[in-house]
């Protein structure tokens, strides 16, 4: 009985980790990455190589993203993609 309350303490423990937005880099290209966090709060700026994925980019319930050339609105359970130099959902 121990053991299945703490199994479920710990189920329930990993639902409660919060989210954050994800993006994908499927470019062959490496860019220079700007999150902005609502409200300007903050700003963070990332080397995001080729054909990699950055996770847990953005916490806040939405942010900016911007590259070189384009620009995305994203909520912090999104999974974004560059893809030919934009982004893509």
């Amino acid at each position: 009985m121990r053991r299945t309350m703490l199994i479920a303490a710990m189920v329930l423990s990993l639902g409660a980790v919060a989210r954050a937005t994800d993006v994908v880099n499927q470019d062959n290209k490496a860019y220079k990455l700007k999150v902005q966090s609502e409200g300007k709060l903050s700003i963070s700026n990332y080397d995001l190589k080729a054909n990699t994925t950055m996770y847990g980019l953005c916490s806040a319930d939405f942010c900016s993203f911007e590259i070189p050339g384009d620009k995305i609105e994203a909520k912090k359970d999104d999974r974004i993609t560059i893809r030919g130099g934009k982004f893509v959902r």
